[in-house]
C-alpha cells in the first residue's frame, strides 16, 4: 500500500481538507481539529492548539493509536478504527482514515461525544475522497519531486564545479 509521505498533497487538496476540519470544529463546538498521518506528520489543524503543540500532539497521538491497534490483535480482533481519551476539562476522539490518516478531534466537556462520532463519520468519508484524489494523482508523488530536486541540485553543483 502507498505510505502517505510518499505523496505530495496539493494546494486544492489542503484548502478542501481545512475547510472540512473548520466544519467539523464549528459544527462539534470542538477546540480544535487536526488531520495526521500515521506516522504523525500534521497534514493540517484548525483551532487553538499551535503548530508546534499540534506536532507533538500528532506525534504522541499516533503512537497511542498504533499500540491500540496492536491491543487490538492480541484480543483477536480486526482493529481499532477509533479512540476516545476523556479528560477532566477536554476530550480527544481519534479515528482512522482509510488507513492512512488520523482525524483528531479536541473537545470540552459540553459537547457530546455522540455527536462528535456521527459527524466524524461523516468527515471521515470526505476525508477518504480526498485521499483518494491525491493517490490517484501519481504524477505527484514525493520521489518525482525528489528527483527534479536532486536534478536541479546536480546541475547547480556542476555548474559550480566548472565555472571559470
Amino acid at each position: 500500500m502507498e505510505q502517505l509521505t510518499n505523496l505530495v498533497i496539493s494546494d486544492r487538496e489542503l484548502v478542501a481538507i481545512t475547510a472540512l476540519l473548520t466544519k467539523l470544529m464549528n459544527d462539534t463546538n470542538a477546540t480544535s481539529t487536526m488531520l495526521i498521518d500515521k506516522s504523525g506528520q500534521v497534514v493540517a489543524v484548525q483551532g487553538s492548539e499551535s503548530r508546534s503543540k499540534a506536532t507533538t500532539l500528532g506525534a504522541l497521538l499516533a503512537g497511542v493509536f498504533s499500540s491500540s491497534r496492536e491491543v487490538a490483535r492480541l484480543l483477536n480482533e480486526k482493529d481499532f478504527r477509533s479512540i476516545f481519551q476523556q479528560g477532566v476539562q477536554e476530550n480527544i476522539f481519534t479515528s482512522m482514515v482509510e488507513e492512512q490518516w488520523l482525524l483528531v478531534i479536541i473537545f470540552d466537556k459540553l459537547t457530546h461525544i455522540g455527536l462528535v462520532k456521527v459527524l466524524s463519520k461523516k468527515a471521515a468519508d470526505e476525508l477518504g475522497r480526498i485521499l483518494e484524489r491525491v493517490r490517484s494523482d501519481t504524477s505527484r508523488t514525493k520521489s518525482s519531486v525528489i528527483n527534479l530536486q536532486f536534478r536541479s541540485s546536480v546541475e547547480d553543483t556542476i555548474d559550480l564545479l566548472f565555472r571559470d
